[in-house]
Parts: C-alpha cells; structure tokens; sequence
C-alpha cells in the first residue's frame, strides 16, 4: 500500500478524568502481571473541550466532534496521510497504554509520539483486515516500515475494532479486540502528543481515547 505523508499537528494541555475504558484489555503481555498505571487520561468525544476539531478544505482534511464521536475525513486529490494529534499529558518514555475504538472505509490507526519536530509513530488497521505499524518520519525523513501490512483475523472488518498499543519495559505491544497481534522492541519517541492519522481517501470514525502511564 503506497504510503506518502502530509501532517496536521494540534496542541493542547492535559484534561483528565476518572473514566478509563479497559474492559476489552483481556490479554496480558506474556502472561504477566498487569502494568500498574499512576496517571489518565480520557476523552469520550462528548465535546470539543479538547481541540480536536479543524477544517483544511485546501487539503480537504475535515474533524468533527458530534453525539460521542470523532469523525475523520481525508479525500485529497493525491496520496499521502493527515494527523491530528494532541497534547494528553502522557509521558512516553515509560510503560504507557493507549487504548481506543474505531472503524473507517479504508485506513485509520493511533498515532503517538507526535512533537512540532516528528511525526511520531502509527498503528493502522483498514477495513480488509489488515494492520500495520510505521515509523512516520520528519520534515527530513521519510516513513519507515516496522510491521508491514499483514492480515489477522482479529479484525472486524468494516465495523468498530478495539485498538490497543502498550509499552512494556523494552517491547510494544499491540492488541486488536483483546487478541495480540505483535509484539516488537521499543523505539525512541522523541514526542509525546497522541491521536489519530487517517490514509487518503479514508473516512474514519473513533469512539474514545483513553491513555495511561
């Protein structure tokens, strides 16, 4: 799948609450005890109270928060990818967890360890059946495949999929609807901004966003 990069970057301050969606963590990584997290935070789309949304009509790149959902739109005329990634808190160089729900018509995934200077890293799935995980790059790099696109059948295809990405000590681990799906050394991440990316010509859909660390 031809991959190339454009990118929208949103900052924000911490919002919290108490609210944290881990009923569908049902596998733990390698049997161990589960990670113990100090910190959260969650965001149900209730709202906007967290700047997620902008219009890019130039690149026809659209976000809206309506009826507890963030809807993603990316119908540009050539190929690439779009970012919108905020600022949660997270500190990302210790065990953190994200967990999310979402579906598209094509291709959305996490997208964290997003700064002004990085593009961060991304966990797609698309609407086949198919995941990958990638290195996005920076202004001077380009996208670095970690887990090329492979199928699992852990995925629902063109429906809701629970989408889960964990650091735990030195590995990563990925999770789709509570089944493992990889698990790879850690990388450095020289951000801390999370959200979502979205594939050209994808209208995607998320759920919540929920993060600990």
């Amino acid at each position: 799948m031809a991959r190339l990069l454009s990118i929208l970057f949103l900052g924000l301050t911490l919002f919290t609450t108490s609210c944290v969606k881990n009923e569908y963590y049902t596998v733990e990584p390698d049997e161990q005890q589960p990670v113990q997290y100090n910190y959260i935070f969650d965001d149900n789309f209730d709202n906007n109270v967290n700047n997620w949304a902008f219009s890019d009509p130039s690149n026809a790149a659209f976000v809206t928060i309506s009826n507890g959902s963030l809807k993603y739109t990316y119908l540009p005329p050539n190929e690439g990818t779009n970012t919108v990634a905020i600022g949660t808190g997270a500190q990302l160089h210790r065990n953190f967890l994200i967990q999310t729900r979402i579906r598209s018509d094509y291709a959305m995934g996490l997208v964290f360890g997003v700064s002004d200077k990085d593009y961060g890293y991304s966990f797609f799935i698309d609407n086949e059946g198919y995941f990958a995980l990638y290195k996005e790059g920076n202004a001077n790099t380009d996208v670095t495949t970690i887990i090329n696109w492979q199928e699992s059948d852990a995925i629902y295809r063109n429906a809701w999929n629970d989408v889960e990405f964990e650091q735990v000590g030195n590995f990563w681990l990925g999770f789709i609807n509570g089944q493992k799906v990889f698990e790879v050394p850690a990388k450095y991440i020289a951000g801390n901004d999370i959200g979502f990316m979205v594939l050209d010509g994808t209208t995607g859909y998320a759920d919540y966003l929920t993060v600990q660390w």
